[in-house]
């Protein structure tokens, strides 16, 4: 079985990105409202962020900032690979190609955030061997009212 060569998609790929995203959030149990909406204006606006696609297998979401001081940094938010598509490397040729369009782009600052979910999947040593280092931030949501 081949393996879809991802790329960096294109206002016309809205559908099936969103496609895979909403697989990703129900796999999660979480519903995104407006999911549609801000996957077509992340992919008219470049500026904002980019997925990276192989077919209709996997999809990889990048968000960029842009800092007061002018520089930008990205990260890597979600990477879905479907079930019937895994342990072909999908999700860390998604990854790689990710980030060489951050490179492309000329942002050096990438980074990518785990869950407790994830480390007890073992994801953090997917993304160490992929070039990633641990930091040790504790990241914080506003769950106020």
């Amino acid at each position: 079985m081949t393996t879809a060569t991802p790329r960096i998609a294109n206002p016309d790929d809205a559908a099936t990105v969103t496609k895979l995203l909403k697989a990703f959030f129900s796999h999660e149990g979480r519903e995104v409202r407006h999911l549609q909406q801000n996957v077509e204006a992340i992919l008219c606006d470049p500026g904002r962020g980019f997925f990276t696609l192989a077919d209709e297998s996997a999809v990889a979401t990048t968000t960029i900032r842009i800092s007061a001081s002018g520089g930008a940094s990205a990260e890597i938010e979600e990477i879905w690979v479907q079930p019937s598509a895994r342990g072909r490397g999908l999700g860390g040729s998604l990854l790689r190609n990710a980030i060489d369009e951050c490179r492309r782009r000329g942002i050096e600052s990438i980074e990518l955030r785990v869950t407790p979910d994830d480390r007890e999947l073992g994801i953090p040593d997917f993304y160490v061997k992929q070039g990633f280092r641990h930091r040790g931030l504790q990241i914080m949501d506003y769950c106020g009212e």
